[in-house]
C-alpha cells in the first residue's frame, strides 16, 4: 500500500507572504476515512495540493519540510507515476475536464495512466456503473448541473484507481441524497479496496459513522491538529424553510416551460412573481432544471411561456439592456471574474454600478473587512481558495446593483460563519435597494434567519414550502 507523509511541511504563495501552512506533519493511515475541516482560507485546499504534489509546480513556495511518497520525495515523480498512487479531485470539477463527455473524459485520464486498453474499457464501465452516469455519460458535459459534473469528476477518480483519494469541497454542489449516496460508495470503496480518504469539507452533516480520524487547519497558525469525533454528532437538523413570499414584484413569469434536447422538458407551465425585498430558495435534485431556470430568465436558454418585467414582455428588451435588470451569478465563481486582482474586480463593479448611492467606497471597504477580503486586495483572484472566490464574487455582485439577483450555488465551500457574514451582506443590500433574491444553495446550514420562502423543484413544477404547520 501506499504510505504519504508531510513531514514539517510550511508553504506560503509568496515568498515575501507569510505562510499558509506552518510546520504540519502528517501520515494518515492506510486504508482510513479522514476529514479535514477548518474555515474558508485557512489552507485545507492548499494541504490537499501539495499532497498531491501540484505544489510548489503550480504555485506558492515550500518554505520549510516536504511531502514524501513511500518515503521519496512527491515532487520529482512524472505525474502519471503520481496520479497511479494519489488522485485528487478539485472544488471546481471543470477544472479536470479536457474532453467533450464523461466517457471520453474517463477515457483520457486512464489513457494519461499508459494503461492497456482492455483494462481502460473495463474500467470505464465499472466507473460509469458505480456512479449511476449511464444516462449522461455521452452527453456534452457543458450541459451537465454542477452536481452531474462533480459525479462524473468523482468517476474520473474511482476509474483510477489511486490507493489515496484527495477530495476538496466534493459535495459544495450535490443535492443531499446524491451526497449521501456518494458517501456510500466512498465509504465502501475505503472498507472493500482499503482505499485511504481524505475529504476537506465544511458540511460535518453524514460523517459520523464514516469517518475514523477529523483534523482541522487553525486559521491564525496554519498548523494541523487532530480532533474529537464528537464534533461530528447532535448536528442541526435541516428541515424545509416556511414562508409566504409576497405578492409585489417586478419580475414574474407565466406558463413557463423549459425543455432540453427535443422532447425532455424540465418544467412546465409554471407561474410565480419574484417578490422585491426578500430572499427565495430553490432547492431540488442535481439535473432537475434549477441552473436552467436561471438562465432561461436571464434570457441565455429558449423557453415557452412569458417572462415579464413590470407587465412587459421581456422578450422585446434587448440583451444588453435586459442585463441590467437581471444578474446571474455563476456556480464557479472563477467564470465570473474580468480582471487579476480583488482590488481591480471591486473597482470594476463599482464603475458599472447601478447602487453607487448605498454602495459608496466607505461601505465597500467595511464589506471588504467582513468578508476577510481587505489584506488580499493586491492578491490574483484565481489564486484565492475556493470560499474566499466566492465571497469576492458575491460582493462584486450585489455592488453591481441589479434589481434581480440570481445566485447559483455562492455559498458552496464556505464555513459556517462565512454563510452567516455573506448572507448577512447579501439581505442588508436588497433590503437596502429593493432587490429580489432567487438562490440555488444544498447548502442549508445557517440559513435559517435569511430565507423568506422556499420554491422545490421537482416533478416538472415549482412547488411552494409554504407556511409551517400550525401557524
Amino acid at each position: 500500500m501506499t504510505k504519504l507523509q508531510v513531514d514539517h511541511l510550511s508553504f506560503a504563495y509568496q515568498a515575501d507572504q507569510p505562510n499558509v501552512l506552518n510546520q504540519i506533519n502528517w501520515v494518515p493511515e492506510t486504508g482510513s476515512f479522514n476529514l479535514l475541516i477548518g474555515p474558508s482560507g485557512s489552507g485545507k485546499s492548499t494541504l490537499l495540493k501539495a499532497m498531491a504534489g501540484l505544489l510548489p509546480k503550480f504555485g506558492g513556495v515550500i518554505t520549510a519540510g516536504q511531502v514524501l511518497l513511500n518515503d521519496e520525495p512527491i515532487q520529482p515523480l512524472a505525474p502519471f507515476e503520481r496520479a497511479k498512487r494519489i488522485a485528487m479531485l478539485f472544488q471546481n470539477p471543470d477544472r479536470q475536464f479536457a474532453m467533450r463527455t464523461a466517457r471520453l473524459q474517463l477515457v483520457f485520464a486512464l489513457e494519461n495512466l499508459q494503461l492497456p486498453t482492455e483494462t481502460i474499457n473495463q474500467r470505464v464501465a465499472f466507473a460509469i456503473n458505480a456512479l449511476h452516469l449511464e444516462q449522461i455519460a455521452d452527453q456534452d458535459l457543458l450541459t451537465l448541473s454542477g452536481g452531474e459534473k462533480q459525479r462524473v469528476a468523482l468517476a474520473i477518480i474511482i476509474a483510477m484507481d489511486s490507493d489515496i483519494i484527495l477530495l476538496d469541497e466534493p459535495f459544495a454542489s450535490v443535492d443531499p441524497a446524491a451526497r449521501l449516496s456518494l458517501l456510500t460508495d466512498l465509504k465502501k470503496m475505503q472498507l472493500e479496496q482499503h482505499k485511504t480518504i481524505i475529504i476537506s469539507d465544511h458540511d460535518l452533516s453524514g460523517y459520523q459513522e464514516l469517518v475514523d480520524y477529523l483534523f482541522a487547519i487553525d486559521t491564525d497558525s496554519g498548523t494541523l491538529n487532530q480532533q474529537s469525533l464528537s464534533k461530528l454528532v447532535n448536528l442541526p437538523a435541516q428541515t424545509p424553510f416556511y414562508g409566504v413570499p409576497k405578492t409585489d414584484g417586478h419580475l414574474r413569469w407565466q406558463e413557463l416551460t423549459l425543455t432540453v434536447g427535443k422532447s425532455r422538458q424540465l418544467l412546465i407551465n409554471s407561474d410565480f412573481t419574484l417578490p422585491t425585498g426578500q430572499i427565495g430558495l430553490l432547492s431540488g435534485a442535481n439535473g432537475i432544471g434549477k441552473s436552467t431556470l436561471f438562465k432561461a430568465l436571464s434570457h441565455q436558454v429558449k423557453y415557452d411561456g412569458r417572462v415579464t418585467w413590470d407587465d412587459q414582455d421581456t422578450a422585446k428588451i434587448k440583451l444588453k439592456n435586459w442585463a441590467k435588470k437581471v444578474a446571474l451569478i455563476f456556480q464557479s465563481a472563477s467564470d465570473q471574474f474580468v480582471t487579476m486582482t480583488v482590488q481591480e474586480e471591486v473597482a470594476l463593479s463599482q464603475q458599472h454600478s447601478l447602487a453607487t448611492d448605498y454602495w459608496t467606497d466607505e461601505r465597500v471597504q467595511t464589506a471588504l473587512e467582513n468578508l476577510h477580503l481587505n489584506h488580499l486586495t493586491e492578491h490574483v483572484v484565481y489564486q484565492l481558495s475556493g470560499g474566499q472566490q466566492k465571497k469576492l464574487q458575491v460582493l462584486s455582485m450585489l455592488i453591481m446593483g441589479q434589481p434581480i439577483l440570481l445566485l447559483d450555488e455562492p455559498l458552496a465551500g464556505l464555513d459556517i460563519d462565512s454563510v452567516h457574514t455573506v448572507m448577512t451582506l447579501i439581505n442588508q443590500s436588497i433590503h437596502e435597494t429593493d432587490q429580489s433574491v432567487l438562490m440555488i444553495s444544498h447548502q442549508r446550514a445557517g440559513l435559517a434567519d435569511f430565507i423568506d420562502y422556499e420554491l422545490i423543484f421537482k416533478n416538472q413544477q415549482l412547488d411552494l414550502v409554504g407556511e409551517a404547520p400550525n401557524a
